[in-house]
């Protein structure tokens, strides 16, 4: 028969590995963790908060040719109030590719990204601002507004030099399931975008409204598993010409995602489904001039 003081001693053991255990099986978000990699969700960080992120996006398959891209993103992100933050974004990119006179996309009669790059160039910079309307948690459904305006030197495609200013906007729904166990995120996208190549011919102005949404499942303490997919369109004005449609495309594919208690990181592989052939007259198959096969994309924050 246990005593009194047993009993009490017992308890206190029990309440702390009681403790211990819920602590372990919480999930170690912080506001706006990135629990996919393309898909964002509607929190901003706390007011006065901070958060460095390194962002790594590799682009690979083409029609021909043997071609490679990567995108480099360092961002600063900065909870201005509780429910605003703000970014600063200096972008980069590294190509290599060998595509020859027949190009390696496009139709062999009209052939896109042709020659050979092989280099690294810092392209510019980007400024952002994210305004949640609603808590994913307070509200039951999270509701955010996201603008960004970046500033390009190079072509993401071609490397090429040139002036370049893009306009993107999102409206960004969160909804959580299962006390959060379950994220539903989705982004209704614009982006206008303009660019002057350095060798001459005008400027180029495109429209691009995109479609995102994923799901991210916690299936252990501080571990997400998630998927996302989106499609996207594009209308191109060319310099001096009228508006025309130039593509379409879908991509889908899964991410994983670790959250610790300073930092977090999260990893997707997203697969082109279908797409616009620009190389038969835009019939239905797989768009390789704008974009790649696939996409992996790296994304490490750390909040302090």
């Amino acid at each position: 028969m246990l005593c009194r003081g047993e009993l009490g001693r017992g308890s206190r053991r029990f309440a702390l590995l009681a403790a211990l255990w819920a602590s372990a099986a919480a999930p170690a978000a912080f506001a706006d963790e990135n629990l996919l990699g393309y898909t964002i969700g509607a929190e901003t960080l706390p007011a006065g908060r901070s958060e460095a992120y390194f962002w790594l996006t590799d682009y690979g398959g083409k029609r021909r040719g043997s071609y490679s891209a990567q995108q480099f993103r360092a961002e600063y992100e900065y909870g201005v109030t509780n429910s605003l933050s703000a970014s600063l974004y200096l972008n980069g990119y590294r190509h290599s590719y060998d595509c020859g006179s027949v190009g390696c996309a496009g139709p062999l009669s009209e052939p896109e990204i042709t020659g050979s790059r092989h280099g690294t160039q810092f392209s510019g910079v980007s400024v952002e601002l994210k305004k949640m309307l609603l808590s994913p948690y307070k509200d039951d459904l999270g509701v955010a507004l996201y603008g960004e305006l970046t500033y390009d030197t190079v072509d993401a495609i071609t490397g090429d030099r040139g002036t370049g200013y893009e306009v993107e906007t999102k409206l960004i729904l969160q909804k959580p399931y299962l006390d959060g166990q379950l994220q539903w995120l989705t982004n209704l996208e614009l982006e206008v975008e303009s660019w002057r190549p350095d060798a001459g011919g005008g400027t180029e102005v495109s429209i691009a409204p995109r479609l995102r949404t994923g799901l991210a499942y916690r299936f252990a303490p501080n571990w997400f598993i998630g998927a996302e997919g989106w499609i996207d369109a594009e209308l191109r004005r060319p310099a001096g010409q009228s508006w025309t449609f130039d593509h379409w495309d879908v991509f889908a594919g899964p991410s994983i995602h670790y959250g610790g208690k300073s930092w977090w990181a999260t990893l997707t592989w997203a697969q082109q489904l279908r797409g616009s052939n620009e190389a038969e007259d835009n019939r239905a198959g797989l768009h390789l001039a704008d974009h790649s096969r696939r996409e992996i994309r790296l994304k490490v924050g750390y909040n302090f």
